[in-house]
């Protein structure tokens, strides 16, 4: 199986993914996430794309995932992440980023479908 980048169509975050709505694209300055890999060969791959300085709740995820820097900067955690680092989460694992002053582009791989939730209390 092979994925082209550009012929899958960004759509808004959503926390649920029944949520997603596939029909409105966000603009280019928008935050959007592509489903690269939707469980074929057994992976969960998406991109997603955020706007400068922005800050993700702490939160957490049923599954582990790598994440990995394509394109800006973030800082994960309290660590410094530039194109190419990858950052692992165990499942369950509370974490959050702060995109660069450019914004920053993300790949996340998972093994499966994970949900999203609050931090730990």
């Amino acid at each position: 199986m092979i994925t082209r980048f550009d012929e899958v169509p960004w759509h808004v975050p959503v926390a649920r993914r029944d949520d997603v709505d596939y029909d409105t694209v966000p603009p280019d300055d928008e935050p959007g996430r592509k489903f690269l890999v939707d469980g074929e060969g057994g992976f969960y791959v998406q991109a997603v794309r955020i706007q400068p300085d922005f800050t993700a709740p702490v939160h957490r995820h049923s599954h582990a995932e790598v994440f990995m820097v394509v394109k800006g900067s973030c800082t994960f955690n309290g660590e410094a992440l530039d194109p190419l680092d990858c950052a692992v989460v165990e499942a369950d694992t509370d974490y959050s980023f702060t995109s660069g002053p450019e914004g920053v582009t993300f790949m996340v791989t998972r093994q499966a479908i994970a949900s999203y939730s609050e931090p730990s209390t």
